[in-house]
């Protein structure tokens, strides 16, 4: 067992067949949701990204993450606008989620280091980017990036360790029940 994961499984119809599942539990997990997302909005999509990375590993994982974007935000959309950035936060919160929970044991130090990485690169970082670019008008100027992140960074320290919590516990849970996938 290494510090971070960079293989993901071999693709089968059993793998096709449980990323479709997860993919699914993301759709709808990332549809139950309060607040407005282009300032705070919470939700339980991080759920089912932990348990894609957990599963599928950080390549399959990001790939599923992006078809999970496409469906929501095309197929699904609640009326916001496609944007091919978040579509590659999707690809990278997915390689996260695999980089740090496929193949590991799951302790608390590793999912609470795993939900930091993920809300500082892809909500903080990357979601405070996209929303700043897609506002971009001829007035704005960097200081409305900065403050974005100003309203949007309170949010994301108060969730991590709330989100890793309940992250640790399904985790956990579901590493109990010892599902081999690997037949």
């Amino acid at each position: 067992m290494s510090i971070l994961s960079f293989s993901s499984p071999r693709f089968t119809t059993r793998q096709m067949t449980l990323a479709a599942m997860l993919i699914a539990l993301q759709v709808v997990l990332g549809k139950l949701s309060v607040g407005d997302p282009a300032v705070f909005k919470v939700g339980l999509g991080f759920i089912a990204t932990a348990l894609i990375g957990y599963f599928l590993g950080p390549w399959t994982g990001g790939m599923a993450m992006v078809i999970n974007d496409l469906i929501s935000n095309t197929i699904l959309s609640s009326g916001t606008l496609f944007f091919p950035g978040f579509t590659f936060s999707a690809f990278v919160s997915g390689v996260l989620a695999g980089m740090f929970l496929y193949n590991q044991k799951i302790s608390w130090q590793r999912v609470l280091i795993y939900e930091f990485f993920q809300i500082l690169i892809t909500n903080v970082l990357f979601t405070t980017l996209w929303l700043y670019l897609m506002s971009l008008s001829s007035s704005s100027t960097a200081q409305g990036f900065w403050a974005l992140l100003t309203i949007r960074l309170p949010k994301e320290i108060i969730t991590w360790p709330l989100e890793a919590l309940i992250v640790l516990v399904i985790l956990r849970q579901v590493a109990k029940l010892n599902l081999s996938l690997r037949k």
